[in-house]
């Protein structure tokens, strides 16, 4: 079963807050109890939020908000130089969202604190779901937190897997009925050892990502196979006379449509509507996308569809040669009028990381030269701008990579360099 979702813990998972965290505990218990804490000691407190830890444990009842106030003050004032944000991290977070894996983050953080980590390192836009210690009557080991996500991203316990770095996480997540993994990447996590086997260890970040991958070429495998079955289905059922072909035909469509289903989040009915109701020969799709340069910048604009950011372009349309195809697109999408150079590329889809998808599709990139009009959106896109290589905006993984625009540059250094071919 392909993973369609991954959940993590934050502490010593997600981030390295838990020296951080250790710091600020450590000194609202010295400072309202006059009482040294050890690590070890506050670890066998974990499970409740913050305010919930320092409420229970700290036995100068009437400083406690005094002390809850003075831990968030500290977590908040130093988180930025002491909470790095790993850049092994940052590229699995991409990846995944690249390929349109679902995320989604359980904790024991209170909502304060999880806001005050996720502003300083950036982390909004790659969740679907965050559950707090706040948002659970019972926190892990209890799988209720895992279960609620599971619900609301409308994925399967066989879908999803959970990674955590402590006891309580391994024991929620097996409880959940999820395939679960204990990580020990980062500079401090909670537990050495595990007293309930998790069906995986990892040291780094890299060695996961690589689990990813390598999960999701299977997944890409099985697509291919589809796409190929569904091929010989259409073309069958268009050339075919025999009764009893055009039933065996017709069946080998409806397996390729389930194995679509299975390996891909594009929906029965968009399955039914498009790519299951094409007839005669099976051919790739074409997606042209228009390139434009000015001032060493490139052109982009921004989807409505899913607010990020591509080339402008879209399907081949008949009656259009490529290059109308190019111009037609770049004025309708970010308002200028163009003229074509030149073709750049023509890559095959499949070999890039772009999401799952059901059709095989060939895409051409076209040097475009701007001759007139402004920078303006369209129906599909919101807003139009120019951006350099390294000021690159979240990109559209459905439409272009950023290996691919950033492949684009190369034309600019060397406007001699010959097309790319897959």
């Amino acid at each position: 079963m392909a993973i369609k979702a991954v959940l993590f813990d934050f502490d010593g998972t997600l981030a390295d807050t838990l020296p951080l965290s250790f710091y600020a505990f450590k000194h609202v218990f010295k400072k309202y109890d006059d009482r040294d804490v050890s690590t070890d000691e506050l670890i066998a407190m974990f499970g409740p939020t913050e305010d919930d830890i320092i409420a229970g444990n700290l036995r100068n009842k009437e400083t406690v908000q005094a002390a809850i106030a003075d831990y968030y003050h500290m977590y908040e004032n130093h988180h930025a130089e002491e909470v790095p944000m790993s850049n092994e991290m940052y590229q699995l977070l991409t990846y995944l969202k690249t390929i349109e894996v679902k995320m989604g983050i359980i904790t024991g953080k209170s909502r304060k604190a999880y806001q005050i980590s996720s502003e300083s390192l950036k982390l909004s836009n790659f969740f679907d779901i965050v559950i707090t210690g706040d948002d659970v009557e019972q926190p892990k080991p209890h799988p209720e937190g895992i279960i609620t996500a599971l619900d609301f991203l409308g994925v399967t316990r066989d879908e999803a897997v959970f990674v955590g770095d402590s006891n309580a996480d391994i024991k929620a997540g097996k409880a959940a009925g999820l395939r679960t993994y204990g990580v020990q990447w980062l500079s401090t996590y909670q537990s050495s050892h595990f007293e309930m086997e998790p069906d995986g260890l990892f040291t780094s970040v890299d060695q996961f990502h690589k689990l990813i991958k390598n999960e999701h070429n299977v997944s890409h495998k099985w697509l291919d196979w589809a796409k190929q079955i569904q091929a010989i289905a259409q073309i069958g059922l268009t050339y075919s006379k025999d009764v009893f072909d055009l039933e065996r035909f017709q069946a080998l469509r409806e397996i390729s449509k389930d194995i679509l289903d299975t390996y891909t989040m594009v929906g029965m009915d968009t399955i039914n509507l498009s790519f299951a109701n094409e007839t005669g020969y099976a051919t790739p799709k074409v997606d042209i996308r228009g390139v434009v340069f000015e001032d060493n910048k490139i052109l982009l604009v921004k989807e409505k569809a899913d607010g990020a950011w591509s080339l402008p372009g879209g399907w081949a349309d008949i009656g259009y040669s490529p290059s109308e195809v190019a111009v037609k697109e770049i004025q309708e999408e970010a308002g200028f009028e163009v003229v074509p150079v030149k073709l750049l590329a023509v890559l095959d889809k499949k070999f890039h990381d772009h999401p799952p998808e059901p059709y095989h599709i060939y895409k051409m990139f076209i040097l475009c030269r701007i001759t007139g009009g402004k920078a303006l959106g369209g129906v599909e896109t919101s807003e139009v701008q120019f951006f350099g290589e390294h000021e690159l905006p979240e990109l559209s993984a459905e439409r272009n990579t950023v290996a691919q625009v950033k492949s684009m540059f190369d034309y600019v250094r060397f406007p001699d360099k010959e097309v790319q071919l897959d």
